[in-house]
């Protein structure tokens, strides 16, 4: 593709995100490379310039005019999400305090949102390491994304799908990742592999389930489940619309700071 240097790529660890790189993981190239981390990292790793391009969370571009979203991919749900999940030992509205997985600014901020434009709470939020019981017993519920979110099981408790919670308030789909870059050059550059690859991890849902089964211990029939049909990976005007009501809302709550003039 003409770089002079290897493209430093980072991705989150999740299944979610496996469609989008796991043709990377199968064919090596000299130009890229692919590094792992939570999405919080992935961000801190961007401005460092440790890595040119990451699937991060959406949240950050919010607020940070010079990272630049590639339009057109993502991971984004319209209704359930199964991996983001508020686990509470009390009703809805008892719920006082909540313990976050802050490994990931926007479902944290998703949560904040669902619980004060839905249900008219304004909780306090304690940081807190993705550990169920660690969690339920510093704090009323608890904020849990990703692999953990998926395979945690929620018995005997409220369990909130926070997708789910989001469709119902809006209306629109949430937008939790995308390709995002500082450098928007790089990013157009690479955009067409980014599509490619998105084709090559579509057409191997049932491999990737099968062996994203075993490494997670959930069933394949799930796995295959929340790939194919749960998650979605194109992004088009609805998804914009979604990005978009989530800033609206983290701005009339100050999660983050309006734009200055």
């Amino acid at each position: 593709m003409g770089y002079t240097e290897a493209v430093k790529i980072g991705s989150v660890p999740y299944l979610n995100a496996r469609p989008l790189v796991d043709w990377f993981e199968r064919h090596p190239r000299e130009d890229f490379t692919l590094h792992y981390a939570t999405p919080s990292v992935l961000i801190r790793q961007l401005f460092d310039g440790l890595l040119d391009i990451a699937m991060a969370s959406t949240f950050p571009t919010l607020e940070h005019p010079e990272l630049h979203l590639l339009p057109g991919l993502g991971v984004t749900t319209t209704g359930p999400a199964w991996s983001v999940r508020l686990l509470s030992s009390t009703s809805v509205k008892q719920i006082r305090t909540v313990a976050l997985d802050t490994s990931s600014h926007s479902s944290t901020a998703m949560a904040r949102i669902v619980l004060t434009d839905r249900y008219g709470l304004t909780p306090e939020y304690i940081d807190h390491p993705p550990d169920l019981a660690g969690m339920l017993a510093t704090a009323d519920a608890a904020v849990l994304i990703g692999d953990i979110g998926i395979t945690v099981s929620g018995e005997s408790l409220l369990d909130l799908d926070l997708g789910e919670e989001w469709h119902a308030l809006t209306g629109l789909p949430f937008y939790f990742a995308g390709w995002v870059a500082r450098d928007k050059a790089v990013l157009d550059r690479a955009a067409p592999l980014f599509f490619e690859a998105l084709e090559h991890g579509l057409a191997r849902l049932p491999q990737i389930a099968a062996e994203e089964a075993v490494r997670l211990g959930i069933s394949e029939e799930r796995c295959y489940a929340y790939l194919a049909q749960i998650m979605r990976y194109h992004t088009g005007e609805a998804e914009m619309a979604g990005l978009q009501e989530f800033r609206r809302r983290a701005l009339r709550l100050g999660l983050i700071a309006a734009p200055l003039l």
